[in-house]
């Protein structure tokens, strides 16, 4: 019978600055807290669900988080939703950024917020990075205070939203074999989204692309707003079509021309909510696609709305 892992949840809501202090230090990442009211009514919300190899962490405060982390066994990013944020006490973080905790000691500062975490088992990652970047597997080191934008931060979206709906939604008992997949999944839209190298390296080494589908991956990614094919990519990468077909499963589940929709359609989303772009059909082209009734079809598809919905919304708000 195939092992069993459990994805424990809690969750905790307090109007008590010490309790909030209390159950951050729950936290396995962080070492030390200290949660500042502020003036006017504090509350503070916090929910977790996961296991040891990969998990998920939302939180809320009207008050002041100060506390000092130490990222051992995961890697540990997280986004915030509102408010704001600084790490290392003098780079402040973007708003809908993911930021990754170093290995080392790092002092992190959170003002009324409203932010989501993810934890991915270090050890995955590391193996992951391995097989992708073509070099033993051990210790890696990411580019420091690195915010990833366009194609590469669609790719980070595209596995949060992918794990969050079965880690979330998903039952409370999945297989073990399943839950290690998934890691590896989440380790791969790390991976893709902040640059990385072998601890001892300067930077990236030359073996780093070794791996063809790194090489895939990467002009996938480079050339996402333009008409690529599937086999423009498989040429770039020295695979066959079926190779690379085989390996975008592999890795992300999904067919190279499904992942690549999927990233355009991201991107597109980004531009509409911007309230910035003069029409959806701009911003369809603008992130390749070239026919604007399965651009809407797709849109709709994966976010429940026309892009024309999106867009005036934005408008409004803006």
């Amino acid at each position: 019978m195939p092992q069993t892992i459990q994805r424990t949840r809690w969750s905790v809501r307090t109007a008590e600055p010490e309790r909030a202090a209390e159950h951050l230090l729950g936290l396995p990442d962080l070492r030390r807290v200290d949660v500042d009211p502020g003036e006017g009514p504090f509350s503070f919300d916090a929910r977790r669900r996961g296991t040891d190899l990969l998990s998920l962490w939302s939180s809320s405060c009207t008050g002041d988080v100060r506390g000092e982390v130490v990222a051992e066994t995961a890697m540990v990013l997280f986004w915030l939703k509102s408010g704001t944020g600084s790490v290392d006490d003098d780079h402040d973080v973007p708003t809908g950024r993911p930021s990754l905790f170093r290995h080392d000691p790092q002092q992190v500062r959170w003002c009324g917020y409203e932010l989501d975490l993810i934890r991915i088992d270090r050890s995955t990652v590391e193996a992951v990075a391995a097989e992708r970047g073509a070099w033993r597997a051990g210790p890696i080191e990411f580019q420091p205070h690195h915010i990833p934008e366009g194609p590469e931060l669609a790719a980070w979206w595209l596995m949060v939203r992918t794990v969050a709906a079965e880690v979330l939604r998903g039952p409370g008992d999945v297989p073990e074999e399943r839950e290690r997949e998934l890691t590896r999944f989440a380790a791969a839209g790390l991976l893709t989204a902040i640059p990385h190298w072998p601890v001892g390296e300067d930077g990236p080494p030359p073996t780093a692309a070794a791996a063809r589908f790194a090489r895939a991956e990467g002009f996938l990614l480079e050339h996402a707003r333009e008409p690529i094919s599937v086999e423009d990519v498989a040429d770039a990468a020295g695979l066959s079509v079926r190779g690379l077909q085989d390996a975008f499963r592999r890795h992300h589940g999904v067919t190279p021309t499904v992942y690549l929709r999927r990233i355009r359609l991201l991107l597109a989303r980004e531009e509409l909510e911007s309230g910035t772009a003069e029409s959806v059909g701009d911003v369809a082209r603008a992130v390749g696609f070239g026919h604007l009734g399965r651009f809407a079809s797709s849109y709709r598809s994966e976010f429940g709305e026309l892009p024309r919905e999106t867009w005036s919304a934005s408008r409004r708000g803006r």
